[in-house]
């Protein structure tokens, strides 16, 4: 693989518009030279040809695949990862955006050798409604700024990186080396939501080098659309499981990763927190019984850790399992 190469995957799902939009991006941007278009099953299909626009991608290669029934965006960037040829890959949602200092972003993470992979600060469109600016929530911020201070790009120390990958498990945000994921089989979960924690969690765990750059690559946006998580509050969710014990033996697997243990366990209770005020109210209990159980898969030595870092934090927990009657 050429190491001067970058592929773009794009899982999607019936937004023609938001497709078309995005490889006119891709087209202009000329930085990209391989793009995957990972099709979710969509209807009508959503191939180059259909679209209209195999003279305008003319001078890409372009793989178009198409999953047989709908699997969901963990599926469809599974599938286009394994298409792959070039050396690096950026994984990018159709009705995102990409920012015009992605380029230069593209060229901080050559000129750094190519890392496992160079993580990017994002917009979100409902920061921009609110407060007239482009970048993320204050707590994001507050984290880019912890980890590069006034620097443009900054290669991560091990407790730099065990602070930053509790930033939003986004898995638009990052330019991965091709073989690092591969190497290490990193993909997404298979799962309808929260698909990305896996690819998220795994990349901090087993990279070798990151880079963070404070450039904006990307526009989150936020619409009225079903697709999105805020949009699920159903039965799906309870996926979460599954992909939480998973990660917690993976991560408990590797030696030396103390404070990544502690990070974790901080995730966790802030993504059950979150789902317990987003889901529907019968599915509520269901939700509590499986934080009881993802809180008492850690250890008395591993919860020690967290509750001597955050022991607000950590009372509360505890509050939570005994008010549960674990």
């Amino acid at each position: 693989m050429p190491q001067g190469q970058l592929a773009i995957v794009i899982p999607v799902w019936n937004l023609p518009d938001d497709l078309t939009a995005l490889l006119r991006q891709i087209v202009q941007m000329r930085i990209f030279s391989q793009v995957v278009i990972a099709d979710d099953a969509s209807e009508p299909d959503l191939s180059p040809q259909a679209l209209g626009l195999t003279q305008m991608l003319a001078s890409l290669d372009v793989i178009y695949l198409r999953s047989p029934s709908q699997q969901g965006a963990g599926h469809a960037r599974n599938m286009g990862l394994q298409a792959v040829t070039a050396a690096n890959v950026l994984f990018f949602d159709a009705d995102d955006r990409l920012c015009e200092d992605l380029p230069l972003i593209w060229q901080q993470h050559l000129q750094a050798g190519c890392p496992d992979f160079t993580i990017f600060r994002h917009s979100d469109t409902r920061v921009e409604a609110a407060e007239g600016r482009q970048g993320t929530f204050p707590t994001e911020e507050a984290m880019w700024n912890r980890a590069l201070g006034n620097r443009t790009t900054h290669m991560l120390s091990a407790q730099e990186r065990a602070d930053l990958v509790l930033i939003s498990n986004y898995p638009w945000n990052k330019i991965y080396r091709t073989d690092f994921l591969r190497d290490h089989d990193i993909t997404c979960s298979e799962t309808p939501v929260h698909n990305d924690i896996r690819l998220h969690w795994l990349s901090f765990l087993k990279a070798r080098d990151i880079q963070a750059s404070a450039l904006i690559g990307a526009q989150h946006v936020i619409g009225e659309r079903g697709h999105h998580l805020t949009a699920r509050k159903g039965a799906d969710r309870l996926c979460l499981a599954g992909i939480l014990q998973d990660l917690t033996h993976q991560i408990r697997a590797a030696h030396g990763n103390a404070v990544m243990v502690q990070r974790f366990i901080q995730f966790v209770d802030s993504i059950f927190r979150w789902n317990l005020a987003q889901v529907e109210q019968d599915l509520v209990p269901d939700f509590r019984r499986l934080a009881v159980d993802s809180y008492l898969a850690f250890t008395p030595a591993e919860f020690r850790l967290f509750a001597a870092a955050q022991p607000d934090r950590a009372a509360e927990i505890v509050q939570f399992l005994l008010s549960e009657g674990a």
